[in-house]
């Protein structure tokens, strides 16, 4: 009995801290104003601690200046941790620090290279993850939603602008000043503001469109973002009539990843719409089904950059390292090392530190498992899919779908984008630590 009273007042004590953290819950889950309330109640420092993890995963600058912005960064964490005196750190977080640390000593032994570096950088990046997730507890998707909300409103003011004659070449060339950024081994760089980033093929006249970036290096990126922000948002409703898939927020998000005029990201917003619309408890879903099948195929044969732009890379996979080029070269060098994997590390497979043509393999998943090998891709997923169960649990989803489907989406989205080193990403494996699925009251209801 004594020990029951133990574990008791253990799991009470941080379970309270994660249901105490968010005071609006009931009011978002259950208020028919689900966008309004959403978007309400975001304190500044949690907007500015959301959107700093977002630049540091896509933002041209912040990516090129890491190792010093997130060390920086880290003292927001660090100090948190102290403050609190650890209560945070439980066994399961040292298990992630561990691993995933363990892992770079460990390529660093099989391929006898200095690592010192990238773990120092990947501590950083996982200390920064961990402290944004604590501090914002059960609030994580709330914020992010609110943060990418205003990220893509102020994308849609510049995206028109671009369009202006005059003002679109002096803010390319503000940008291009104002924040020197490094050229790529193409001279390839794309001008930011830090709140918006310039899609440089619409200035040099390749494209007769701008490419909504966000604030992200490309606007494949900002879709792939947009993405996975969706489908956070859609978790958190409850999903029975149409006008529940398409109000404010997700028409802003909806419209935000068109004008990204991105291939997958189209194709991962499909998928998440036809994923969603199969829980409307209505007849109008077979409807809307039959439709986005239909509109979906005539938008594959009218457009570029579906229909031609997937048939021209397939048509060339053998010869250019495009996505699938790259999926085709990633597979064959995964059959020599499946568990482990070769490193990130460019000198191990291409025998260079300096990266170039043959080192750009854009697919971000046959990338990932290359780099580290299925036992590290394995144990990633594991707790991702973890984090989502505990997000639909806690928003009273059916949790075992909600988490495969969020799994299967970062798989498809990853396809044209390497993400998974991003803080973002890193973030989602410890969502679990601070989404509860219940009350604590119910769990030891009769417990005596």
């Amino acid at each position: 009995m004594k020990n029951m009273d133990s574990f008791k007042g253990h799991f009470e004590l941080h379970a309270k801290d994660s249901l105490l953290a968010y005071p609006h819950y009931s009011k978002l889950v259950i208020d028919e104003d689900h966008a309004g309330a959403i978007l309400k109640d975001v304190k500044v420092y949690e907007y500015l601690l959301m959107f700093l993890l977002l630049a540091l995963s896509g933002n041209p600058f912040f990516t090129q200046k890491l190792p010093i912005i997130v060390t920086l960064a880290s003292v927001i964490p660090g100090y948190y941790i102290l403050a609190n005196k650890g209560k945070n750190l439980t066994y399961r977080t040292l298990f992630i620090f561990v691993f995933f640390i363990g892992y770079e000593l460990l390529h660093a032994i099989m391929f006898r290279l200095d690592y010192t570096l990238t773990i120092i950088k990947l501590f950083l990046v996982l200390l920064f993850s961990f402290g944004v997730v604590n501090i914002l507890k059960d609030r994580f998707v709330k914020v992010l939603v609110a943060t990418m909300y205003f990220i893509c409103i102020i994308s849609f003011v510049f995206t028109i602008l671009c369009y202006v004659p005059g003002v679109n070449k002096f803010l390319y060339n503000l940008a291009a000043h104002l924040i020197p950024l490094k050229k790529d081994y193409n001279g390839y760089f794309t001008p930011t503001l830090i709140i918006y980033t310039f899609y440089p093929g619409y200035f040099s006249g390749y494209y007769s469109f701008p490419k909504n970036a966000g604030i992200f290096w490309e606007g494949g990126a900002f879709a792939v973002f947009l993405n996975i922000t969706l489908y956070f948002y859609y978790s958190t409703k409850k999903i029975v009539a149409p006008h529940d898939l398409f109000d404010k927020v997700s028409i802003v998000f909806i419209g935000a990843i068109l004008t990204t005029v991105s291939t997958m990201g189209f194709l991962a917003l499909a998928t998440i719409l036809t994923f969603y619309t199969i829980q409307l408890k209505s007849n109008f879903k077979y409807g809307f089904l039959i439709l986005s099948l239909v509109a979906f195929y005539v938008a594959y044969h009218s457009f570029d950059f579906l229909g031609s732009k997937i048939n021209e890379q397939l048509a060339t996979s053998g010869q250019i390292n495009n996505r699938f080029g790259s999926a085709l070269k990633d597979i064959s060098d995964i059959m020599k090392r499946p568990i482990l994997g070769w490193s990130h590390r460019l000198e191990v497979l291409f025998g260079t530190s300096v990266f170039n043509d043959s080192a750009h393999r854009p697919n971000g998943l046959t990338n990932f498992i290359r780099n580290y090998g299925f036992l590290y891709f394995s144990v990633y997923f594991y707790f991702v899919y973890t984090s989502f169960k505990r997000m639909g649990e806690y928003y009273n989803k059916a949790a075992v779908g909600i988490a495969l489907f969020g799994v299967l989406l970062l798989w498809i989205v990853s396809f044209s984008e390497l993400i998974f080193d991003t803080p973002l990403l890193k973030s989602l494996v410890f969502l679990f630590l601070v989404y509860y699925p219940v009350n604590v009251s119910d769990i030891f209801k009769g417990v005596s």
